[in-house]
């Protein structure tokens, strides 16, 4: 008597869309079902992240600073 035990392996590879070689990779696994696509959302570089959403937020605002020169800013910020 023989057991057989289905061992599965999973393995990640991140393509970049950007590229046709990257897209022509990704058409090919959609196409023969023999993969699972997951869409990196969480770090989209075309979304702001919080730190420069608050930038955004202060500028918009009007809580900024004006500076003549580097030092200038240093002594404003201390």
């Amino acid at each position: 008597m023989y057991l057989c035990k289905k061992i599965v392996t999973m393995t990640t590879v991140i393509i970049n869309e950007k590229t046709k070689k990257g897209r022509i990779i990704l058409d090919l696994i959609r196409e023969m079902s023999c993969g699972k696509i997951i869409a990196d959302n969480l770090n989209d570089e075309k979304t702001p992240n919080d730190k420069t959403r608050m930038a955004f937020r202060d500028a918009i605002e009007g809580k900024t600073i004006r500076c003549v020169d580097f030092n200038d800013y240093l002594e404003k910020i201390r």
